[in-house]
């Protein structure tokens, strides 16, 4: 039931991303915008060779342990080409033109390629101290690389709402930039489960921190959602909303 349970807003997330990775790439490619096709090969990537095959690789007993060595070290890569997607789209969508931009995704790319170099593996693989260091570089680089976004987004959000309040910004795509902040730092918080977990003292195959992952899942994967694939009854509610506001 437990096992259910943590599952669930897993699995939420990953269809949720899925669905927006896909759109994104068909609109990507149609118009040639570079947001839609970064932030498209993102989830999908991230998703369908990333997080979809690593669970499958360490949670069941569906391959060989030398098949799942093969398949973590793949997960490693499809995980790195997200994140650097994810930051792609960030710039795209905030402007690059801030040199302290390009300060942080040329950090976060180097500790990401670098980590890779020094260790390619899963954290269960790792043989020495200094695997282990290097594949938690790569597990802050790779939530940084979305927590980056989540407050680009969010801090946009902030300046949209002083906007809207003079009639200066649409209510629907002001409350895009709230969930899009939201969804990416759901996935942050996923991908810093671990390491977080680490931090605290907790063992992060513990029950109740299985719940925190779902319950992160879920709220992410309502929040791309909703960001997406709103529906006219929830517009027509954040058009009410922001005109009672007012």
């Amino acid at each position: 039931m437990f096992e259910i349970l943590g599952a669930v807003g897993l699995l939420a997330f990953a269809v949720s991303s899925v669905s927006v990775g896909v759109r994104c790439i068909v609109r990507g490619v149609a118009t040639g915008a570079v947001p839609e096709l970064s932030v498209g090969v993102g989830f999908v990537v991230g998703v369908l060779f990333g997080y979809v095959p690593e669970s499958l690789a360490t949670s069941t007993e569906l391959f060989s342990q030398e098949l799942s060595s093969t398949i973590l070290a793949s997960t490693q890569v499809a995980i790195r080409v997200a994140a650097i997607a994810v930051m792609v789209f960030t710039l795209s969508v905030f402007g690059g033109g801030r040199p302290v931009r390009w300060a942080v995704f040329g950090s976060l790319v180097v500790a990401l390629v670098a980590s890779w170099v020094a260790f390619p593996s899963y954290l269960a693989q790792a043989e020495t101290p200094r695997d282990a260091l290097w594949y938690e570089v790569f597990s802050v680089a790779r939530s940084l690389a979305v927590a980056w976004g989540a407050a680009e987004s969010f801090a946009y959000y902030r300046m949209a709402v002083r906007r809207r309040s003079l009639g200066l910004s649409d209510p629907v795509v002001t409350n895009r930039f709230l969930l899009w902040a939201i969804g990416l730092a759901s996935l942050t918080g996923l991908m810093a489960s671990t390491t977080l977990a680490k931090a605290v003292g907790v063992d992060p195959t513990a029950y109740t921190w299985l719940l925190l992952e779902s319950s992160m899942g879920l709220v992410g994967a309502v929040a791309l959602w909703l960001a997406f694939f709103p529906s006219r009854r929830y517009r027509d509610f954040i058009r009410g909303s922001a005109q009672a506001a007012s």
